[in-house]
């Protein structure tokens, strides 16, 4: 307990994943153009919006509860984290930045965030994974992990881990295609490359990875099911978004030749 309220390696693992991904995108975005002032605000408005996406659906699924009991709203382990929510919540505050100043470019936002929020994944999936949560089907493959709350000799597919490990290759991947681009011109003339790469990565990665998942629930087995079609119906949008920073990367690397 810690002033009252419980503190638990879930809560903490993700504040912390959540937070240096925030400190990252302010560190960032000077490469793209925008002054430190204005990144201060970014980290405010962005951490927030971050975390209530993150809470978002716990908070609507079960509202008559922490309208009774408000303290609840602070206790992050009940219902947990939504990472799908977390960069969705990061998606509206960049678009609500650049609409209320004009100085803000949502594509720019988007670049900058890309990366760290592959980072967030990859620091707070090992929250899931300690505390247990985001279960794996059960497995004889080596991989396989064994939950003390589970029965003997039931190991699981450590899902969390996948998730933590795939995004790192992700991230790694992002930051070695930036640095080349930087190279080719300045990253403040950037289109749009790494945002919509690295949401195509994090849809494929969701839609491989949670057959894995045990849907142990009916609530899980509804959300897996909306993830699905909302992963797939999003895919071509992400696709076409990359194609056309390609195309467009192309022909201004072409000029400057």
């Amino acid at each position: 307990m810690l002033a009252g309220f419980r503190v638990d390696t879930y809560s903490v693992v993700w504040f912390i994943a959540l937070s240096l991904a925030i400190i990252w995108v302010v560190n960032r975005l000077e490469l793209y153009g925008i002054d430190e002032d204005t990144a201060r605000k970014i980290m405010s408005v962005s951490f927030l919006f971050m975390l209530f996406g993150a809470r978002a659906p716990e908070y609507f699924q079960n509202w008559r509860m922490y309208f009774n009991d408000p303290s609840l709203f602070l206790e992050f382990n009940r219902g947990g984290l939504h990472e799908a929510g977390a960069i969705l919540g990061a998606f509206i505050s960049a678009f609500l930045l650049s609409v209320f100043n004009k100085k803000i470019s949502f594509l720019k936002l988007c670049e900058a965030a890309a990366p760290p929020a592959m980072l967030s994944i990859v620091i707070g999936r090992w929250g899931c994974f300690f505390n247990g949560c985001c279960l794996g089907l059960p497995t004889e493959f080596f991989t396989g992990v064994h939950f003390p709350f589970d029965r003997a000799g039931l190991f699981r597919h450590p899902v969390q881990i996948y998730y933590s490990i795939t995004a790192l290759i992700i991230l790694l991947m992002l930051l070695g295609i930036e640095r080349k681009i930087s190279k080719k011109r300045k990253l403040t003339d950037s289109d749009s490359i790494i945002a919509p790469l690295a949401l195509i990565s994090y849809s494929l990665m969701r839609l491989f990875v949670d057959i894995l998942r045990d849907n142990h629930s009916l609530v899980w087995r509804i959300a897996n099911e909306w993830n699905y079609k909302t992963l797939a119906i999003l895919l071509p949008f992400e696709i076409a978004w990359l194609a056309y920073g390609l195309y467009r990367l192309k022909n201004k690397i072409r000029s400057v030749e």
